[in-house]
């Protein structure tokens, strides 16, 4: 009788949480992004990978095909920049602007060292004074809803706290923390007693991000922070495409994942070969979706070991419905 109690009090509050898509340079693009809307459509918002300046003070095309509005059609995202200083920011958000988005997310978690050490994401953490400039001319110039994303340091884990007074000072509409430091990256495990603390002292709902794979990992972090209902997640949904059903309390039979999971995929390849007509990229973007996608398999090593061999696309399509056939779930 407890356990049937506790069950139904989980599923009240999986009921009000809110989830959000992060944003994966490279992996949750538009395409990504649509076709996962399209068959599932349990995530709240999708955060859009950032557009920064490359070499040349240019932005990469793969990253303009992303902003697209035309690309995003009937898909709720919002758009992430990164930037080292207000004059790049006020470029790419006068971009944003023009592009008709009314929503903004500043990245200050990218952990790279292709970022940072050109003090953007993460390092931007370390420079209060460039921050408070940035977001001074973010406030003052543009009409956005601003949203922040960040980790809790560069290698300090108690780095965020100190930049406390200053994000107090902002009207976010949203705050993400990802309790992992740069210098982590992804590896090792998101801090979350970090997070208790930070929202304690924030007084505010903070979206956690980091780490969430299954209903055990939402509860532990209710337990320090009881009402907790905003959730961020990457690489699980990629490697799982039914956890956030999953979260909210849905059954799906293992017959149906199968099938869904195969209907999945083909959309997602139809769909990439409907925008994509080279070859080789259509290939690099179908083997970096199954990167994850492989995750779903119960020999996730053996099923990517598959595609990944694949030397053309053609080779591609003689080997992936055999992992479908032969590896199961």
């Amino acid at each position: 009788m407890i356990n049937f109690v506790l069950y139904l009090f989980l599923n009240a509050m999986a009921s009000n949480d809110l989830f959000y898509l992060a944003p994966l340079q490279g992996f949750t693009d538009y395409v990504y992004r649509k076709c996962y809307h399209q068959l599932f459509g349990d995530i709240d918002t999708y955060y859009i990978p950032y557009i920064s300046f490359a070499s040349g003070h240019k932005i990469r095309n793969s990253q303009m095909r992303d902003l697209l509005p035309e690309n995003n059609s009937g898909v709720p995202v919002i758009p992430q920049i990164l930037c080292s200083d207000e004059v790049e920011m006020k470029q790419l958000a006068s971009l944003v602007k023009d592009h008709g988005y009314q929503k903004l997310n500043l990245n200050l978690g990218c952990p790279y060292p292709m970022a940072t050490n050109r003090g953007r994401g993460a390092a931007l953490l370390e420079k209060p004074d460039e921050l408070k400039r940035i977001l001074d001319a973010l406030f003052s110039d543009f009409e956005f809803e601003v949203s922040l994303k960040f980790r809790a340091g560069m290698t300090d884990e108690q780095s965020i706290f100190q930049l406390i007074e200053i994000l107090k000072v902002y009207p976010f509409t949203q705050l993400i923390f990802h309790p992992r430091t740069a210098d982590q990256l992804y590896k090792a495990e998101a801090n979350r007693s970090l997070f208790a603390p930070f929202v304690q002292v924030m007084n505010r709902p903070i979206i956690y991000n980091g780490d969430i794979n299954s209903i055990d990992d939402l509860d532990e972090i209710r337990k320090m922070v009881p009402d907790q209902n905003q959730w961020m997640i990457g690489r699980g949904v990629l490697s799982n495409p039914f956890l956030i059903g999953e979260l909210n309390g849905k059954e799906i039979s293992p017959e149906e994942k199968k099938r869904l999971r195969l209907e999945f995929h083909e959309l997602i390849f139809e769909t990439y070969q409907q925008h994509f007509s080279d070859k080789g990229q259509l290939l690099m973007k179908m083997k970096g979706f199954w990167s994850y996608f492989a995750n779903s398999f119960t020999n996730p090593h053996k099923a990517f070991k598959s595609v990944k061999k694949s030397s053309s696309l053609d080779k591609f399509k003689q080997n992936y419905p055999a992992i479908f056939q032969n590896y199961e779930f």
